[in-house]
């Protein structure tokens, strides 16, 4: 440990730290120096940051004194700051009031620590700025009128009555790289109160250390050397002090994650493996509500009591932290899937219910959740934060979140990080009203979305930290990476709300290019002090552009990559890629079917073997079905099935061609037959639809359908002998089960088929020995009466048409007559070779056409695309 460190601590006075890292950094040290001495037990160092220090002096103050006064969180002053910009005349004008608000709180935590005075501000500024200065007022009055005090000013309150504070006799500052006039004032006060107050010595940092300057062709390629370089130095024994700092480490935090831990740990890249003892701590955290247990924790507060986005409720099915997870994972992901293939984009909650019930695949656990949910938040109205923030714990806990898991270390501090969480929340009730459950929500969703998180691993041999973070550590070996002219120094930033020349005048961070290259330069001093061995790093080239090395950095002499010492084994991916042995095997057929066997698909059995035999095997025969995404409204299919069901009931009443004519109630029919429809659709779906919707659904359906009737008058007479039935059927060995349309007789005994079309039919599906559509084909073969047409109903608005054939001398608009025998002929045995193979279990990738893939979901399985990469490799060797 640092001699003055150590020397002021045993002093009795106190270390101050600039940043929480290093505190503990400071703390860690002292521990082990004790150790060292042989101590088995010693009083905790008093180290603090300064933030930490203020709050605690003023604890001491407010108890001692009895000040009637109470201190605000930062949230708490933030609704405070959103309540005065919601109500200023320059609300209206303003298109995110919340980050107007955040960006007025931190002008005046930076007017406080600069010494920007609101009335010069309001002299000199724009109307921004005198905008600013009215609000700062109003803040003014509603925190004295409540007796509240800002984290802000109390450094200035404390200072006009030191000498009544308990201060140490001694400060010692660590890893200011820069003071604000504010604390400068604070420190002088407490010198004159007897506190003396000194820096750090920058002498016992490192001087004179072997540094080197390498540029790489990327961004990766830098990273991904340090990494190496890294493991390089624990191979050969370092055991800490190692440290990775990274000027843009928040934008850059997911690549460095993936590339050290598969350097460093490449266990851990697979779920459940990682080391016990971490290596790296990465100090950037991430935002607390993208963790995977927090948003769980949302997803549960999100729900409805009436219905709710199916995707909602598809996470909480598939996730680890509700009760039952592990016990009802089959099911679940079972009904999962049924809601996406039966309901809409928006599931009702007793839908929901029936669902969990169901014989074959029950989940009576998330049942329960739901049912407790229901009772214990379906009918809270508005209620205060502090309410809110009990009654969400009442909810998690109808859900037994966060699940059955027994937490690991992560897991548990993120548990700890959700309490924090909540408590925050709760503490905003003391500056904003009664909130209803969706404001509730969307505000604990805002702060987790602010609160950055990052579980702490304990001591660890290798640091990865951004530049302020890294002030005042000190390392045995140091890399400095992202040191390229784009960021370092970091461009100019002022605070919109303070004019600009005060900021210039008073030094504000980030007011100016040449304060941000004076504040950039004094980082880079220090970082070339902290460590025995240190390497300077950038990249040549981001993406499509070239970049060079910082102005602070370029006037090193270039070193080689070939210069460093680095691990040159391969990374994880790359060893399980290099040591793959491929074993080349063919097979394309699944086991055959047993001979008249049932087969579910009906149509689908030689509609997929003809698109693509993998496709009809993995569908109909393993079941591998992709999941489907419901879409807001009704989709495609879902209009198709409307159409069927109201002609399936028109035809169910009126029968024949005579009727259809002379029927003087047909628009009753229609639009009873239209309301029928929709009822049943809702009824399968679970929910209704929405009115206005629903309204103009069933005046499409009854303007399309009365227009197709219209056009069906003009045909010849007919009886319609099955409108809508199932069939069982047999060919090729294969017994199946199909629904067709509708079949209509003529005067002479001969049927025509019919398939109703809402989309865009062809002939040309039949034409091949690869039918895209074999419905009406197929139907045609196994129909034992005698034929005279196959027809496309196509209904669509505008284009109402028949299109398919006829036989010869059956005459019927837009049709082609042919022989129809011959064409059934023709069709048999196209189809008998498709069934054929279907049964024998052939099931190779072939799809028919190049675009055959697109309408499928199952490249992932079949993997096509991989097949073909390693034919070109092929041709290519």
């Amino acid at each position: 440990m640092q001699v003055q460190v150590l020397r002021a601590l045993q002093q009795g006075k106190l270390i101050l730290t600039a940043t929480r890292r290093l505190a503990r950094c400071l703390q860690l040290e002292y521990n082990q120096s004790q150790q060292s001495a042989g101590l088995k037990a010693w009083e905790s160092p008093a180290i603090m940051t300064w933030g930490g220090w203020v709050e605690s002096l003023w604890q001491d103050f407010l108890y001692s004194f009895d000040v009637p006064r109470i201190l605000m969180s930062r949230w708490q002053e933030l609704m405070v700051w959103e309540q005065i910009i919601r109500e200023a005349p320059e609300a209206g004008e303003l298109l995110q009031l919340h980050v107007t608000a955040s960006t007025a709180q931190q002008a005046w935590r930076l007017a406080c620590e600069y010494r920007l005075d609101p009335a010069e501000i309001e002299k000199v500024g724009n109307e921004e700025s005198r905008a600013f200065t009215r609000w700062v007022r109003r803040f003014q009055e509603i925190c004295g009128r409540n007796r509240w005090i800002e984290k802000t000013i109390i450094p200035d309150v404390l200072k006009a009555d030191m000498r009544r504070l308990n201060l140490p006799p001694g400060v010692l500052l660590a890893g200011f790289d820069d003071l604000t006039p504010q604390q400068r004032e604070f420190f002088v006060a407490a010198a004159a109160a007897g506190c003396s107050v000194e820096n750090l010595d920058s002498a016992e940092l490192e001087t004179g250390a072997r540094t080197v300057r390498i540029s790489f062709s990327s961004p990766e390629a830098e990273i991904e050397t340090a990494a190496r370089w890294t493991r390089a130095l624990l191979e050969s024994g370092v055991t800490g002090g190692i440290g990775i700092v990274v000027t843009d480490l928040t934008s850059r935090r997911n690549m460095i994650e993936r590339i050290f831990t598969g350097i460093l740990d490449p266990a851990a890249q697979l779920q459940g493996n990682g080391q016990s003892a971490p290596l790296v701590n990465l100090s950037a955290g991430t935002s607390l509500s993208g963790h995977p247990m927090i948003r769980s924790a949302f997803a549960i507060l999100s729900l409805s009591p009436e219905e709710n986005e199916w995707n909602l409720l598809s996470d909480m099915l598939r996730n680890r932290y509700i009760q039952g997870a592990e016990s009802e994972g089959t099911n679940r992901a079972l009904l999962d899937a049924r809601m996406r293939q039966q309901c809409g984009n928006r599931v009702s909650s007793d839908h929901l219910r029936r669902l969990c019930r169901s014989h074959d695949a029950p989940c009576p656990l998330f049942e329960k959740g739901l049912t407790a949910w229901f009772r214990r938040a379906g009918s809270v109205k508005a209620q205060t934060a502090g309410e809110w923030s009990r009654t969400f714990s009442l909810m998690l806990e109808a859900f037994n979140w966060p699940g059955d898991l027994t937490p690991s270390s992560p897991e548990f501090q993120t548990m700890q990080a959700w309490s924090d969480l909540l408590s925050t929340f709760a503490s905003t009730g003391m500056t904003q009203g009664t909130l209803t459950r969706s404001e509730a929500v969307s505000v604990l969703r805002r702060i987790a979305g602010e609160t950055m998180f990052q579980p702490e691993t304990g001591d660890v041999p290798v640091q990865i930290l951004g530049t302020l973070e890294a002030s005042g550590i000190r390392f045995t070996h140091l890399w400095v990476a992202g040191l390229h002219d784009e960021v370092w120094p970091g461009a100019a930033n002022p605070n919109p709300f303070l004019p600009i020349q005060l900021q210039r005048e008073k030094g504000v961070p980030r007011c100016s290019p040449e304060r941000e290259l004076e504040f950039s330069t004094r980082i880079t001093r220090r970082l070339l002090t902290s460590g025995s061995n240190i390497v300077l790093s950038c990249p040549v080239r981001i993406q499509d552009r070239e970049v060079a090395p910082s102005p602070l950095i370029a006037w090193l002499p270039e070193a080689a990559t070939g210069d460093l010492n680095v691990w040159n084994g391969p990374a994880a991916a790359d060893a399980i890629r290099d040591s793959r042995e491929v074993e080349m095997l063919v097979d394309e057929n699944g086991p055959p079917l047993a001979e008249s066997a049932w087969q579910r698909g009906g149509s689908k059995v030689f509609q997929y073997q003809s698109l693509c035999p993998f496709r009809a095997f993995a569908e109909l025969r393993l079941g591998a079905e992709p999941m489907e995404d419901p879409v807001p409204g009704l989709d495609a299919r879902q209009r198709g099935i409307l159409v069927h069901s109201v002609l399936e009931e028109i035809w169910k009443q009126l029968r024949t061609h005579e009727a259809l004519c002379s029927t003087s109630g047909l628009p009753d029919i229609i639009q009873d037959s239209v309301e029928t429809a929709i009822v049943r659709l809702e009824e399968q779906r679970g929910i209704k639809l929405p009115r206005r919707f629903a309204a103009l659904e069933r005046g499409r359906l009854v303007r399309l359908i009365g227009g197709w009737l219209e056009f069906e008058k003009r045909r010849a007479s007919f009886e319609v002998v099955q409108p809508e039935g199932e069939r069982f059927a047999e060919l090729s060995g294969i017994r199946f089960k199909v629904k067709i349309d509708r079949i209509d007789r003529l005067p002479d005994g001969r049927d025509i088929i019919i398939d109703y079309k809402t989309g865009k039919p062809t002939l040309r599906y039949w034409e091949t020995d690869r039918p895209e559509e074999p419905q009406l084909p197929l139907y045609s073969t196994i129909h034992e009466s005698p034929l005279a047409g196959v027809l496309f109903a196509k209904i669509r608005i505008g284009e109402l048409r028949f299109i398919g054939l006829v036989d010869d001398g059956v005459e019927m608009m837009h049709c082609k007559a042919v022989d129809l025998a011959e064409s059934i002929r023709g069709w048999r045995a196209v189809l008998e070779k498709l069934g054929s193979d279907f049964r024998a279990g052939r099931a190779e990738a072939d799809p028919k056409k190049a675009d055959t893939c697109r309408y499928c979901g199952l490249a992932y399985l079949c993997r096509i695309s991989e097949a073909d990469r390693l034919v070109e490799q092929e041709e290519m060797e």
